[in-house]
């Protein structure tokens, strides 16, 4: 089955791969997120051309460079997103790249659902970290792109991280 668009997956397997950090010279620390008017969550760093909406929810989408594969930033739509307030512990973690692969190609303008993923959210307002999954995941620790943790578990993304420190004012959800 091709998929050309945003699709259901169906049987097609998913991966997320840790990778090394080659294309870590082209992430600085200049990249951060901000909030849009619409109280759309978006991110300054590398862009990508196919959309991975996590959990099956529209809300957060990892966006990923269909030629090679590598996880470039993530971003999210946070009106009335319903989050549990609790205190998050960042897991260790290193600096690699994140790429996500399936069977068929990733075509430009593409996208599909990666339903294996937890559709919760998490918000600790103290530390302003947003978690999207399961905070409780184990698994190895990326930082795929500055500001962004994903864990990943035999290859299947657990949860990813979002820090929110730069942003300044109230984030309302």
């Amino acid at each position: 089955m091709r998929c050309r668009g945003t699709c259901n997956v169906g049987k097609s397997e998913m991966n997320f791969i840790i990778g090394d950090s080659k294309y870590c010279q082209y992430k600085t620390s200049d990249y951060h997120f901000y909030i849009t008017e619409d109280t759309s969550l978006l991110y300054n760093g590398l862009r990508g051309d196919y959309s991975v909406l996590l959990g099956g929810n529209w809300r957060f989408e990892l966006i990923v460079d269909s030629l090679t594969g590598l996880c470039t930033h993530i971003q999210s739509f946070l009106g009335k997103l319903e989050v549990t307030y609790t205190t998050l512990k960042l897991p260790e973690y290193e600096s690699k790249d994140l790429y996500f692969t399936k069977e068929e190609p990733l075509y430009p303008g593409g996208g599909c659902y990666y339903f294996p993923f937890a559709s919760k959210a998490f918000w600790d307002a103290q530390g302003r970290v947003l978690c999207f999954g399961d905070p409780d995941s184990k698994g190895n620790a990326v930082e795929f792109t500055p500001k962004t943790i994903a864990v990943i578990d035999k290859k299947r993304l657990m949860c990813v991280y979002l820090l929110l420190d730069d942003i300044t004012g109230e984030i309302v959800f």
